[in-house]
């Protein structure tokens, strides 16, 4: 049995910013590339947003601990073993002490 199965794909944007002189400069773009496990939001679960409402997830992956930074709305490109190829944004991220987590 494999832990981490399939794979995601993520890229990240950072926001803009003017200097003093009032020039814009364009935030950096990094892509990720980890091994994970996504798990289907069988039950309807949801998360909490920051204005305290209530956001649904299509799935829930488990990667192994990381120090990656993934800010919400980012793109993701999943490739999960039962479930193909999924694209979208990411809900929440969460960098825990014994692993990572993504709500998608």
């Amino acid at each position: 049995m494999v832990q981490y199965p399939d794979s995601i794909v993520i890229t990240t944007a950072a926001s803009g910013w003017q200097n003093a002189s009032g020039v814009w400069t364009a935030g950096a773009t990094g892509t990720y590339t980890f091994d994970c496990r996504a798990e289907v939001n069988g039950t309807g679960r949801k998360i909490v947003g920051n204005d305290g409402a209530l956001i649904d997830y299509a799935f829930q992956v488990f990667l192994p601990v990381m120090t990656v930074v993934i800010p919400p709305a980012s793109d993701f490109v999943l490739t999960a073993l039962s479930n193909g190829t999924i694209t979208g944004k990411i809900k929440r991220a969460s960098n825990g002490q014994l692993n990572s987590r993504l709500w998608l």
